[in-house]
């Protein structure tokens, strides 16, 4: 929960290291192209979406077809493959793998209620604003299964500048997580402004995402399909720009983008930051979120949200939040803070914090590793030689896995499987592809199989 750019070094990151060596930690503990195709595609960026009132309704697929029936029986659009921008040798890559996700527990749950309600056994209070003031009620949202929860709840994509995207696809399971998937979602550069069942907010109320975001600028990216929010919702949202479906259950995000520097003099027009040194605050991050903490009036800043069941502080011991690529802002002081260094953890009621490595410019400057590493240990100070692997249920470990920021292109990949059990998180440059990676980069084919998504679950990088 990034509750302002820059700030999450002194609110979100490590508190207890554990098997640190250097400054790293393994666990984080602290305070589109074109119009739809096929058959009906008339119905624009590609109609209703997911969804209902529920927070985890499952998308309608025909497998056989590979079109989606709640979006008017369409398929995304048909695309060309993208042309990355790249200087030098292509990097290594890397995986990081977190396995046991999920577990049964509960999250404090927003609900509508009034004062005295007994329901509200997580949180009852009355929060006063120099405006007014608001009753939060949050009741225990029990959960008893272990696949992959909380994640396999409507989620949200946060993105902060400096970022340049080029394509941004989200691949969901037709109709059960052990057939075909098909994109869901779908955005490219070269059409901003026909994406394919994607709702954007960004600065200013814009709704338009042209991939180039500055220096502090967050845009937030959900399905089509607005949410019901006001009263009688659940869960219980106020109403705000971000009230659309996020997306439910197994997810594949590819993300294809570059970030710059925020002093790079071609980012200055776009930068949302006044400050006159802008790399103190140069921290781009690509995150997914519960779509209810989000849709909770603030965008995920309201102090009545599900994003800590622990009283107070940011332990994010609640509904969850994975930032799967973020940079710690300098600005956050030389230990934690660090622009060429992106750090991946996750964060729910399962375990508290998981993964979350930082390391501050003070010991892991980026001439510590070579040019062609993209994983790194900073509490080697090396390149790491395989794939990272993180378990939920084993957290212990002597490595602190890390990327190296490229400003050129690369693959962003982030996968939530609930068969699995797994979250796969992975950084490729597009001149060195993997086999595993071949089935759907760089083409991004309407449709993949099971099989390819086994591959990629089980791909371990560098290899």
């Amino acid at each position: 929960m990034k509750l302002t750019h820059g700030s999450i070094g002194s609110l979100l990151l490590v508190a207890g290291i554990v098997g640190a060596v250097a400054c790293g930690s393994n666990d984080d503990d602290s305070n589109s192209a074109n119009s739809p195709s096929g058959p009906n595609a008339g119905n624009g960026n590609g109609g209703n979406g997911s969804g209902g009132g529920s927070s985890s309704s499952p998308p309608v697929g025909d497998p056989n077809s590979g079109t989606w029936l709640d979006l008017g029986n369409t398929h995304a659009p048909d695309h060309a493959p993208p042309v990355p921008t790249n200087t030098g040798a292509p990097t290594r890559g890397g995986t990081l793998t977190f396995t046991n996700i999920g577990a049964p527990g509960y999250w404090g749950r927003r609900i509508e209620a009034e004062p005295g309600d007994p329901r509200c056994d997580v949180q009852s209070e009355t929060i006063n604003f120099g405006w007014g003031s608001e009753f939060c009620c949050r009741q225990k949202h029990e959960v008893t299964s272990n696949t992959l929860t909380p994640f396999n709840e409507q989620l949200h994509m946060v993105l902060d500048g400096p970022l340049k995207v080029k394509q941004f696809v989200v691949y969901q399971p037709l109709a059960d997580n052990a057939g075909p998937w098909a994109i869901r979602s779908f955005w490219d550069s070269r059409s901003p402004d026909k994406p394919y069942n994607f709702q954007f907010s960004g600065p200013k109320n814009d709704t338009t995402f042209d991939g180039v975001l500055g220096n502090s600028c967050t845009f937030f990216a959900m399905q089509q399909k607005k949410f019901p929010c006001g009263h009688g919702s659940d869960p219980y949202c106020p109403g705000s720009d971000l009230d659309y479906d996020g997306w439910p259950g197994s997810k594949l995000v590819v993300v294809l983008a570059s970030m710059p520097y925020a002093d790079d003099p071609a980012m200055a027009p776009r930068t949302c930051d006044e400050h006159p040194d802008q790399r103190q605050q140069d921290s781009p991050w690509i995150g997914i979120s519960p779509s209810e903490l989000n849709r909770d009036g603030w965008s995920g800043y309201h102090p009545c949200h599900c994003f800590n069941n622990t009283p107070g502080g940011q332990l994010g011991d609640g509904c969850g939040q994975i930032n799967v690529f973020e940079v710690i802002a300098e600005a956050s002081g030389p230990q934690w803070g660090n622009r060429d260094i992106i750090s991946t953890g996750i964060r729910s009621y399962q375990v508290g914090s998981l993964g979350g490595v930082t390391c501050g410019i003070q010991s892991c400057g980026v001439e510590h590793f070579p040019n062609d590493a993209d994983l790194v240990d900073v509490n080697s100070l090396t390149a790491m030689k395989a794939g990272a692997v993180v378990d939920a249920n084993n957290r212990a470990m002597k490595e602190g896995p890390a990327w190296r920021r490229a400003l050129d292109d690369r693959y962003y990949l982030f996968l939530l499987d609930e068969n699995s059990r797994t979250v796969q998180v992975a950084v490729m440059h597009p001149g060195k592809l993997p086999p595993a990676a071949q089935k759907f980069l760089p083409a991004l084919p309407n449709t993949v199989t099971r099989a390819d998504i086994d591959g990629f679950v089980n791909l371990r990088l560098p290899q």
